[in-house]
């Protein structure tokens, strides 16, 4: 879920709120964000309050919500999730929320001594594995025409390969994964959808939701792979 929130830059803030998740996760965090520069840096004040309480950090750098939700949960761990909507935000799962909240409202956070500050390991290739393991469960041929709306999310980063696994000609609109300027709002995106010649169409949410749409219908998928579940068994 989201835990923070704030329209301005704080680093600050999201290092105390590193210390807290850090005091309640007590061992390994994975740590994500999207394509801002302001995520990125953000990402690193939050770790730098992970580690300080001798936590350790899983750190994928850049991948989309979605993705990070699935390999975190293979993994068994926690993951906490800098992005840029409207304001920085941070998204946590696999930790309790309100334990965070209570830690960081009181600052009762565990202060490592400094040769036990946490450290972060590196995992550049997070997305790059996780899509393999994706692809060698599900290829497909479905030979669709797709409308994808990325919402200037790292989601873009799942095309050209998707396409090609699974057969599909995809249009993506608002792939601009490091701009500060809105995405196209959704009225664009069915416009397009009802009027072209389109098989039906994902829109992928920075909260790390997809929603597809298909024959006037609605549905949202918080996981990839019940995605691809979906795709397999209606296409």
């Amino acid at each position: 879920m989201e835990i923070y929130y704030s329209e301005k830059f704080k680093p600050e803030e999201l290092a105390l709120l590193g210390r807290a998740i850090g005091t309640v996760a007590h061992g390994t965090t994975i740590a994500g964000r999207d394509g801002r520069a302001l995520s990125r840096y953000g990402k690193r004040a939050m770790v730098v309050g992970i580690v300080s309480t001798g936590s350790t950090t899983m750190d994928v750098r850049l991948i989309p919500l979605i993705a990070l939700k699935d390999f975190a949960h293979a993994k068994g761990l926690p993951l906490a999730y800098v992005y840029y909507y409207g304001g920085v935000r941070v998204y946590v799962s696999g930790i309790d929320s309100e334990e965070v909240k209570a830690i960081l409202s009181s600052r009762s956070f565990i202060e490592a001594h400094p040769s036990d500050i946490g450290a972060t390991v590196y995992y550049p290739n997070a997305l790059d594995d996780f899509m393999n393991d994706l692809l060698k469960k599900y290829r497909m041929k479905l030979g669709k025409k797709v409308l994808v709306d990325a919402m200037n999310t790292p989601a873009v980063l799942f095309f050209p390969r998707l396409s090609e696994a699974l057969d599909l000609e995809a249009e993506v609109i608002n792939d601009m994964m490091t701009s500060y300027l809105p995405p196209k709002p959704k009225e664009v995106f069915m416009y397009k959808l009802k009027k072209e010649n389109y098989d039906f169409g994902m829109r992928f949410r920075p909260d790390g939701i997809v929603e597809v749409y298909r024959d006037g219908e609605k549905i949202e998928f918080g996981s990839m792979w019940a995605l691809m579940d979906y795709l397999k068994k209606n296409f």
